[in-house]
């Protein structure tokens, strides 16, 4: 989603010492007695109203490292009391109407007031929490500190001392600063509490907790690992990886063309078209002369700790002679380029969202890198003119939000209720009549970012990227097992070793946390906390090796630095071995060790158009088909797709969902591993590989300035930014002729594909998401004729039928 990519991983933690970890463990054990000691005060008070119940409790993430163990008592600290939300039945069904292009009142949108009254907190709820805070002398008029709380229609905002924070919420904090950045911030250490009786009027409280930073977004791995393959083939190491230092995230950067040791054969030796804004208009049938036009229209882009070169835009828009100007181009939020976050991104998204929505205002929201989605709702419902459209590149596993947050986990409040309120205010911009476009994300229907790694590798797909020393193992992965039951190390070093075939590699009864499915799970939280001693992959591979020396077992990293393993044995004769606490064994498919497939959130939500990818091939120049975005097509991605684990299916899909399920029983992943009654993603796709962009290098020491390079870069969040640009083009026409612009698209989409199916490019040919950006499992979704599939959603579209039906919908 980045591929540039943007995409969504955690940042991978080999570089961690292990007295990181003994540090960790110890402040989990002094957290857990803490945590014993309330529940023992709580117990003894069961009958009593003041009762409390943990709220909040932290997980650190490994990179973040107490710098004072107590906080300061008079930093400041700002957190949000979520209050329980009215009318939620009537806040769907007006959006379903409103959206629905068969109903009565299609497109009447409401104004942000009608649409906070219609959810607005109960003033009793609202009493309830004031008067506990005022308790604690927040926000107190007789004391003048009213100006520490601030109300909204469903949520109270409090920014207060470290004092107030701690004595209201029974709670210790200290100062944590990130071992990457050099960034600090304040967060609990420990659970925090609330009376029992106040969490009837609450969801839940945000800001306590969060270390949102990095989780969102893929890292490339191990910047420095390629010199790991043997040297006796050093002209098969990447030579791409360093051409920026400063987080080359998830933007696959392909960097011009790479040598034949380097590029996989699997495209059938098709060349690559690189994509640039007139290309995009001649084949999506988008007329030249098409600008904005209409004074109030606007586009934006959100970004998470991103931002976008003013110099480097101003070349791009000279190059390809792009309308623009600065004076219709607005920057909400805080440069950071130069201050360790990634400009690739943010670059794609403005470059082509404005050579798309050609001449329409455009805001550019920057959120830091302690915000998420939540936080980007809340911030755009209180803007006095929101953009219309507006494009995300940027997500991660829905199931997986809270780790994103590293603080809702098992306490307080979990991955689904942080979705359900999310939708909900997804939900208000759809009545708003904002359109909301989200990257599908980047490696396929497996997932890389978050996902368990489960998901069996095709052997006969070795290193599909290029750059490793070989081109073919017998044994793809094989999985690290934690005896202790989670992640840390033990003191001691010893090291025993049996054959594969007295050890299970893994029971489905243990804990995710336990497992590290390698390579396939190199983002999950069980190889996370495992690799996080990086002793694990260096001594103990280097033990595990010399007892499998037979079959020149080895690690090997392909052109992205992601690993790969290489073996002239099958997998059942591997001989085990057991490195201090942790076991190397074959890997064995279970389908209780975790779900073969991870949706992506906020693009699995049903509130949301999920954009994938295509790319095309083509020959001496000249497109020849459009097919589903994948590595095995020598793109840098793979686009995502498949279905929510959790989220219902909308009406507006049902049908077409039903259709792909009618003609694709044949070529169905395993039963266990979807719903097939959830919702699906993606809902459309366009083009995503080979996208030609600028950025600066920062050579004057100033981001915003050039001198600036072009690189070509692959990434749904190549898609998103150009079809958000080309649906402002389309509300422009809309308010031009004094009619409504789209607002949520979905039902629309697929209301089109019934009426006028030829308004969307059939995407077919052999297209499929079973592969990530680096590996390929035996299992994925494939494209379908004539119908909505788990690959690219209806299809991409032709602009001018698309531009017709609208009008003619609309009555113009």
């Amino acid at each position: 989603m980045k591929v540039i990519l943007i995409y969504f991983i955690v940042i991978y933690l080999i570089n961690f010492s292990f007295s990181l970890k003994l540090n960790q463990q110890q402040q989990q054990q002094q957290q857990q007695q803490q945590l014993h000691h309330f529940n023992i005060i709580e117990n003894n008070n069961n009958n009593n109203n003041n009762e409390k119940v943990i709220i909040a409790h932290p997980k650190i993430p490994p990179y973040w490292l107490i710098e004072d163990e107590i906080s300061n008592p008079n930093d400041l600290i700002s957190f949000k009391i979520l209050l329980k939300q009215n009318n939620l039945n009537k806040l769907n069904y007006l959006f379903e109407e409103i959206s629905d292009p068969k109903s009565k009142i299609y497109g009447e949108f409401l104004s942000i007031n009608e649409i906070n009254q219609l959810i607005k907190s109960s003033e009793n709820d609202f009493n309830k929490v004031l008067e506990y805070l005022k308790s604690f002398n927040i926000g107190n008029i007789e004391n003048g500190n009213e100006n520490e709380i601030k109300l909204f229609s469903d949520y109270i905002l409090v920014e207060t001392t470290i004092e107030k924070v701690s004595s209201m919420f029974n709670s210790k904090f200290s100062n944590y600063k990130n071992k990457n950045n050099g960034n600090t911030r304040n967060r609990l250490n420990g659970p925090a509490y609330l009376p029992k009786q106040l969490l009837n009027s609450i969801d839940f409280v945000t800001g306590l907790s969060e270390f949102f930073e990095n989780n969102f977004k893929i890292e490339n791995y191990l910047n420095n690992n390629n010199n790991n393959n043997n040297n006796n083939n050093n002209n098969n190491n990447n030579n791409n990886n360093n051409n920026n230092n400063n987080n080359n995230k998830n933007k696959n950067n392909n960097n011009g063309g790479s040598d034949s040791s380097n590029s996989n054969s699997y495209n059938g030796g098709l060349d690559d078209i690189l994509i640039t804004p007139k290309v995009l208009k001649s084949y999506y049938n988008v007329p030249n002369e098409l600008v904005g036009k209409f004074e109030n229209n606007s586009i934006g882009v959100i970004a998470f700790n991103d931002y976008f070169s003013m110099g480097a835009l101003e070349l791009f828009d000279e190059k390809f002679n792009i309308t623009s100007t600065r004076d219709n181009l607005k920057i909400i939020g805080n440069d950071c380029l130069g201050k360790g976050c990634d400009q690739y991104e943010s670059d794609l998204d403005i470059q082509y969202i404005r050579s798309m929505g050609e001449n329409i205002s455009t805001d550019f929201i920057s959120f830091n890198d302690a915000q998420w989605i939540l936080d980007y709702l809340h911030s755009v419902l209180v803007m006095e003119k929101p953009p219309l459209v507006q494009s995300i590149s940027y997500g991660w596993a829905e199931l997986l939000q809270c780790d994103v947050s590293n603080g809702c986990s098992t306490f307080g409040y979990d991955s689904k209720q942080y979705v359900d309120r999310t939708n909900s205010e997804f939900q208000k911009l759809a009545l708003l009549g904002i359109s909301v476009l989200v990257s599908s994300g980047d490696d396929g229907a497996p997932s890389l970012g978050g996902s368990s790694g489960n998901c069996p590798i095709d052997s006969t797909v070795y290193c599909p990227t290029g750059g490793c020393n070989h081109t073919k193992t017998m044994c793809p992965e094989f999985t690290i097992y934690n005896l202790n039951g989670g992640g840390g190390s033990s003191s001691s070093s010893s090291s025993s070793s049996s054959s594969s075939s007295s050890s299970s590699s893994s029971s489905s009864s243990s804990s995710s946390d336990s497992y590290c499915f390698f390579p396939m799970g190199i983002a999950s939280s069980g190889c996370t906390n495992i690799l996080g001693d990086p002793s694990v992959l260096d001594s103990g591979m280097k033990i595990f090796s010399e007892k499998n020396k037979q079959c020149n077992l080895a690690i090997e990293y392909d052109r992205t630095n992601l690993p790969h393993v290489y073996s002239e044995c099958e997998c059942k004769d591997l001989v085990n071995v057991t490195f201090r606490n942790y076991h190397f064994t074959q890997y064995q498919f279970n389908e209780n060790n975790g779900a073969l497939f991870v949706a992506e959130y906020p693009s699995s939500s049903p509130f949301v158009t999920s954009v994938g990818a295509t790319q095309f091939l083509s020959r001496d120049e000249k497109i020849t088909t459009e097919v589903g975005c994948t590595i095995l097509q020598g793109a840098k991605i793979t686009t995502g797709g498949g279905f929510s684990s959790f989220q219902a299916q909308p009406k507006y899909q049902q049908y077409a969902i039903s259709q792909f399920f009618n003609n694709s029983f044949n070529s169905l992943p395993p039963s266990f591993s979807y719903c097939s009654t959830n919702r699906g993603v993606p809902d459309i796709s366009m083009v995503g590989h080979n996208y030609k962009i600028y950025s600066s290098d920062g050579n004057n020491k100033d981001f915003n300035k050039c001198p600036c390079k072009s690189l070509p870069v692959d990434g749904t969040s190549c898609s998103s930014p150009t079809l958000a640009g080309l649906i402002g083009l389309i509300n422009d026409q809309l308010l031009l002729n004094g009619k409504s612009q789209l607002g949520f698209l979905n039902p629309l989409l697929y209301q089109m594909a019934i009426d006028e199916p030829r308004i969307f490019n059939d995407i077919t040919g052999d297209s499929s998401n079973r592969c990530s950006r680096s590996y390929c499992c035996l299992y994925g979704w494939s494209t379908s004729s004539n119908t909505w599939d788990p690959v690219t959603g209806l299809g991409s579209i032709d602009f001018n039928l698309f531009l017709s039906y609208i009008l003619k919908l609309k009555g113009i």
